[in-house]
């Protein structure tokens, strides 16, 4: 019997074994939903993968449980739903999100006084500048993206024309990762690079027209447009009222940065 009980103890304890329940906080709906929507299914898949490979071993196999909550459009709505999530399940281990820079400092204030782990894949150098303990971020911050992307923009026209661009027109919104990457590029990075800025334009998201945005652009004629816009619907919106003015891609290079312009 004492045999018996012993082969059973192990299995029992797996069986009583709770799930390790992580949160996910992302626009799942609103102008950022297709950012929020694709990091759903990478987590999932991810999740899935942990599971049907026995789950988390040093834990007797407990499984992962995939938690979602919606940051909706605004730093306000991503902040109340940080503080949904957390009175509402207090087994958290830990989160991410929110893809967005500003929704992830607003969710950070939060999660961060819960002493909750946050990972997050948001560029904006203040989220880790703070002086937080439980907040980890992985990319690039936008300030090292904005230093290593322009000389590399250079190089690359430089070696497809033959000549190195002299002007630039930049259009971003002024959300924080944006605020964040045209930092450097303002204060030193066009210097270096010997760029002239011809048009800077700056606009709350999101766009319901781009017109006045676009088209100074014909007239500064600029050599490349750099667009830090954060969201598919304004990137949609930019791109054909460029092709509307007759400045396509094919015939004025349009570089985008951040993970939009790749979805």
């Amino acid at each position: 019997l004492a045999a018996g009980a012993a082969a059973l103890a192990p299995r029992a304890l797996r069986a009583q074994q709770k799930d390790v329940e992580i949160a996910m906080l992302v626009p799942l709906s609103g102008p950022w939903a297709r950012q929020g929507i694709l990091e759903k299914l990478g987590a999932e898949m991810a999740i899935d993968d942990v599971n049907k490979a026995g789950g988390i071993k040093a834990l007797g196999g407990a499984k992962l449980k995939l938690l979602q909550f919606d940051t909706q459009d605004s730093a306000e709505k991503a902040k109340d739903a940080a503080q949904r999530m957390l009175a509402q399940n207090p087994d958290l281990v830990g989160g991410f999100g929110c893809w967005l820079s500003t929704f992830t400092l607003a969710a950070t204030e939060v999660t961060e006084r819960a002493h909750l782990p946050w990972l997050t894949l948001s560029y904006s150098d203040l989220i880790t500048g703070r002086g937080y303990k439980y907040v980890f971020q992985s990319s690039p911050t936008a300030v090292q993206q904005a230093e290593d992307m322009v000389p590399v923009i250079m190089a690359l026209a430089e070696k497809a024309t033959g000549k190195r661009p002299t002007k630039v027109a930049s259009i971003g919104d002024n959300t924080a990762a944006s605020v964040s990457f045209r930092k450097p590029i303002e204060s030193h990075v066009l210097k270096d690079q010997k760029l002239t800025a011809v048009i800077n334009e700056i606009y709350t998201p999101p766009l319901s027209d781009a017109t006045t945005l676009v088209q100074p652009v014909r007239s500064a004629r600029p050599d490349f447009v750099l667009l830090t816009s954060t969201n598919v619907p304004d990137d949609k919106l930019l791109l054909d009222n460029f092709s509307e003015f007759g400045m396509p891609p094919s015939k004025l290079p349009l570089i985008g940065n951040g993970g939009t312009w790749a979805v």
